[in-house]
């Protein structure tokens, strides 16, 4: 189904996105990752029908169409390829980020307790 270009419904997506101020967090992971597998099976899809019509006898502006299509079809793919690859960066570095606070606080409070116990133990030896 085509999408119509009304220009009330324009303008009610766009005061909808101004009020709504999304962050990465608000965007459930499973429906981008489903997003992701639609588009990569889309973008196999199309060109599958690139492949079928090249034959000897496509005309010039049967190739020229399929060169659109594959055009189209690779800024596509690098756009989604870079996206999946920042998502990947991005939870890695989530994870890192909050082990790494709670595993630097374990360790300075080992770090403090360890000095009130050696200190303790040094002032009662003197």
């Amino acid at each position: 189904m085509p999408i119509a270009s009304d220009p009330a419904v324009a303008a009610q997506n766009a005061a909808r996105r101004a009020q709504e101020k999304l962050t990465p967090e608000d965007i459930n992971s499973d429906w981008l990752d489903d997003m992701v597998k639609r588009l990569f099976n889309e973008l196999d899809r199309q060109m599958k029908q690139v492949e079928d019509s090249r034959t000897a006898s496509t005309d010039a502006g049967g190739r020229a169409a399929n060169a659109r299509t594959l055009a189209s079809l690779e800024r596509t793919l690098e756009r989604l390829s870079r996206t999946e690859r920042e998502r990947a960066a991005q939870r890695t570095s989530k994870a890192l980020t909050k082990d790494g606070n709670r595993r630097a606080e374990i360790e300075r409070k080992i770090a403090r307790i360890i000095g009130i116990e050696f200190e303790d133990k040094g002032s009662e030896r003197t």
